[in-house]
């Protein structure tokens, strides 16, 4: 597991490498906030929630990816320009929470028909908060750590193949509601242990 975290803590470095040799630095010419940044991703949010209560799932699941990038550009932006803070990371926090359930209550309306279908979409945005929520509250007593199987990242693609997949079989996307219900599920857990473990001596 260690192993699996320390390749995407890697993955996420390399990622953020790219951005400060490309387009961090123009953004930071244009003197464009981060937090200007984390607005214009709540409302790709916003738009891809609208294409998905309208059925419109392949254009949905790119338009999850395009949206998730503003997330890595607002951080590293802030980094790049030295206006990291307390305020920023809180915004940047709860805009996350904020998108991630609107792109839900688009599937919720596009499957609102189907009773099975909506529990499905429900339980797996349930436990996707709770993974997010744990890791919030155990930094909130100053324990750090990335950890559990299925973060942000893992979500965000797992969310855009089910929809990018389910366009064409929406057998597929029910396949990948189940396993992020399972992979957020382990994670959970993962989050609770190392809470428990690390803040018994706080």
């Amino acid at each position: 597991m260690k192993k699996y975290q320390d390749l995407r803590s890697d993955i996420k470095k390399h990622i953020n490498k790219l951005l400060n040799l490309s387009v961090i630095p123009i953004l930071a010419k244009l003197k464009i906030s981060p937090n200007l940044i984390t607005i214009i991703g709540l409302f790709f949010s916003i738009v891809t929630m609208i294409l998905i209560a309208q059925g419109y799932l392949l254009v949905s699941g790119i338009m999850v990816v395009i949206s998730s990038l503003f997330d890595l550009l607002d951080g590293s932006l802030a980094r790049y320009t030295k206006t990291t803070s307390i305020l920023g990371g809180f915004f940047d926090a709860v805009i996350d929470r904020i998108s991630e359930v609107i792109i839900y209550i688009g599937l919720l309306i596009y499957f609102k028909d189907n009773e099975y279908t909506v529990i499905i979409i429900f339980i797996s945005a349930l436990l996707n908060q709770l993974v997010s929520y744990i890791k919030a509250k155990y930094e909130s007593y100053g324990v750090e750590g990335d950890v559990g199987i299925f973060t942000r990242s893992e979500r965000i693609i797992t969310l855009s193949a089910a929809l990018i997949l389910g366009s064409f079989n929406l057998f597929i996307l029910y396949i990948l509601l189940y396993l992020s219900i399972i992979l957020s599920f382990i994670s959970i857990i993962q989050r609770i242990t190392f809470g428990l473990v690390n803040t018994k001596n706080k």
